[in-house]
């Protein structure tokens, strides 16, 4: 068993695919099925099953993958890092949603000038997926809202968010002066986001707080989608506050309040609790620390 079969089961694991891993891997599909098994046979169990043209892993195969992502991940860096010793580095930065449509552009251009000669890649989806490809070592770190969902995830704040319930201004709730209630809500047409992002996570958790489960009439993982279907008077929708002054400014949403409902939440920095803090992470860190300080 060496280190090549630990990087072709990791990958093999992450695609649940022997073709697709083989592609990313530049391999033929035979070696890497001869790899899989020599693993199986090394360890004298199955790793995977395989259901037609797909592959799940077995209970022992999720377990290996626990220490072998970590072991190709550590090899990797180590590599990376004494071959190019003398230079700055390379991060592989993801992000959520909003963070990304909000804060993103702006970190990234400054880390850019400060650091010219860094290698970054940004990836930029949902929460529940950025943690996922941070618990598999596929990033090393993430800039995210909400909860996390594993222990073995540091988690810590960087900065305080709210989001806002909005409506058309040609909505009954615009200008009212009052708290809606949740009664009041019960009537009414949601435009959330996909139910595996953060933000829609948080929402739905304040709202069964008071006993009210909302189905929305949309879902996107655009907000911008989201903000026009309310400009529409489709429904109505909880989004994040720095995403909407221009709207609110031009009168385009009208902002209301819910009775006994704060929608205050935090942006979090999250990485893999066995993850090397590299000088590189460290710097962007502060970078952040800084501008939202100031």
């Amino acid at each position: 068993m060496t280190l090549k079969h630990l990087r072709i089961f990791v990958m093999v694991y992450q695609e649940k695919s022997i073709t697709h891993a083989a592609q990313r891997l530049s391999m033929t599909q035979p070696a890497v099925s001869l790899a899989v098994k020599e693993l199986e046979q090394y360890y004298d169990t199955k790793l995977f099953e395989r259901y037609g043209r797909s592959i799940r892993s077995t209970e022992v195969g999720k377990k290996l993958y626990e220490y072998a992502s970590r072991l190709v991940e550590l090899y990797e860096e180590m590599d990376y890092e004494i071959k190019n010793w003398n230079q700055v580095g390379k991060l592989r930065i993801g992000s959520s949603i909003s963070i990304g449509v909000c804060l993103m552009p702006e970190y990234m251009k400054k880390f850019s000038k400060l650091f010219p000669e860094a290698d970054m890649k940004l990836m930029i989806d949902s929460s529940d997926v950025i943690e996922t490809m941070v618990l598999e070592n596929r990033l090393d770190f993430a800039l995210i809202e909400g909860n996390i969902h594993s222990n073995k995830i540091v988690k810590i704040k960087f900065l305080d968010d709210e989001l806002l319930p909005i409506c058309g201004r040609f909505h009954s709730f615009a200008n009212r002066g009052e708290a809606i209630t949740i009664k009041e809500l019960q009537e009414q047409k949601f435009l959330l986001r996909e139910s595996n992002s953060g933000t829609r996570e948080f929402v739905e958790s304040s709202f069964a707080r008071h006993g009210f489960h909302v189905l929305p009439i949309w879902e996107s993982t655009s907000t911008t989608a989201l903000l026009n279907g309310v400009i529409a008077e489709i429904g109505i929708s909880v989004l994040p506050k720095r995403m909407l002054e221009s709207q609110i400014r031009h009168h385009q949403v009208v902002p209301f309040q819910i009775e006994g409902i704060d929608f205050k939440r935090q942006y979090s920095i999250i990485y893999h609790e066995n993850k090397y803090i590299s000088p590189l992470m460290q710097e962007f860190f502060t970078m952040i620390s800084k501008i939202e300080e100031s």
